[in-house]
Order: C-alpha cells, then structure tokens, then sequence
C-alpha cells in the first residue's frame, strides 16, 4: 500500500492508482509501465463485460451523484447522525472498486429501510477533475453495479481528506459509522461482504451507548 501523505502532486494520484492495480497516468515510464497498463487495461475490458451483462439493473438504479468539498462531506455525515452509516472510498480508474460495488448495491438494498444507510465518496476527480466528465464516468459506473444510494464526488486536495477520515492512502477503504458519527470498523481492500453484514447486525445490536469508538468522525 501507498501512503499518499508522503508524496506530493500528482505522484500521490499515481501512487493511489497503482495501489488500486490500475496504470498510473505518468510519462516516459518505460517497457515495465507498459505491462502495467497492459494489466490495467486488461481488468478494465473485464469490468465493462460485466457491467453490460446488467444492463436491465442499469436502467433500474438512479444514485444521487453530486460534487463536495470537504465541508460538503462533514455535513452530508452529519445529517445522517441516528443510523448506522457505511462509507465506502472508490474511484471508477480503480477496478477493485469497481468490482465490490455490486455487492455493496445488493447490501444497501438489503438493508433497505433499515437501521444502516450507505454513502459513496469518489476521488475520480483528481484524476479528471470536477467537470461533466467525471461525473458521467461516475454515473454510468454506479448504474452498471447497480448502485442506488448516493454518492459525492469529492473535490478538494488530498491531504485534508486523507488526514479528516484516517485514510491509509489506497482505495478502495470503507468506514462504518455509529449513530454517533463514531468509528464502529474500518476495511482496507475490498470489504468482505459477509463480514460487513454482520457488523452491520453486531453494530446495530450493541445500541447507541454500547460501542466504544476509536475516534470521533469528523464533524462541522
């Protein structure tokens, strides 16, 4: 893993996307840059065939996508104090990501009207940037997983994020909160789905006075 804390500029992002097991967007890499993106471009054909194979669950799933600050994030947290809530991390350039988020759609979904709520923070425009280019390629990559909960496009340098939610530098990460906007567990890599449901169950067992948290979450 990549603590991206230490490198600056556009390193930091190379270094994420490499993390992630995608190419890094660098010049003059050379003959060992290419079997990279070789690799990377190869995961990448895989992940669109399967997204075109639930197309019918595309058309289905509408998630909210909106561009955030730091400020923007806190406060979207902040309004959803009183569930269980479950962060997750990613970028469409990062095929892991894009490979748990059809088990993280039907976990959401599962929970439905249930105690846990779901929120999705893409870092697509770092890479991009905040235009109508990131966020189609975040749009259509959330409808081909079939995701239909929200998600914020996070727009701002990379230390403030990086330092607010303890991230290790490599996506994706995942945090699940309490209903007091407290640390319940935290995932690096793809999450385990069978693990995060029974957190989620264990989480919501231990009530609102029970858990001890690591940390307060970020907060306005």
């Amino acid at each position: 893993m990549t603590d991206l804390r230490s490198i600056p500029g556009i390193f930091a992002v190379a270094g994420m996307l490499l993390a992630c097991g995608e190419p890094a967007p660098v010049r003059d890499a050379g003959a060992a840059a290419h079997g990279i993106a070789a690799r990377g471009a190869a995961a990448r054909s895989s992940a669109a065939d399967g997204a075109g194979a639930s197309g019918a669950e595309a058309d289905r799933a509408q998630a909210p996508v909106a561009f955030a600050d730091l400020d923007r994030i806190r406060a979207e947290l902040a309004a959803r104090r009183g569930r269980l809530l479950f962060v997750n991390f990613w970028a469409t350039w990062c095929v892991p990501c894009v490979e748990e988020l059809p088990d993280l759609a039907v976990l959401a979904r599962e929970e439905g009207d249930g105690q846990a709520v779901f929120l999705g923070i893409s870092l697509d425009a770092w890479v991009t940037g905040n235009g109508a280019e990131t966020e189609d390629k975040v749009r259509r990559a959330l409808a081909a997983a079939g995701v239909d909960y929200p998600n914020l496009v996070y727009v701002g340098d990379q230390d403030p994020l990086l330092e607010a939610f303890r991230l290790p530098g490599a996506i994706p990460y995942s945090v699940l909160f309490d209903p007091q906007g407290r640390d319940a567990s935290r995932w690096e890599g793809q999450a385990p789905i069978e693990e995060v449901r029974r957190e989620l169950a264990a989480a919501g067992r231990r009530g609102s006075g029970a858990l001890q948290p690591r940390e307060t979450a970020p907060s306005r």
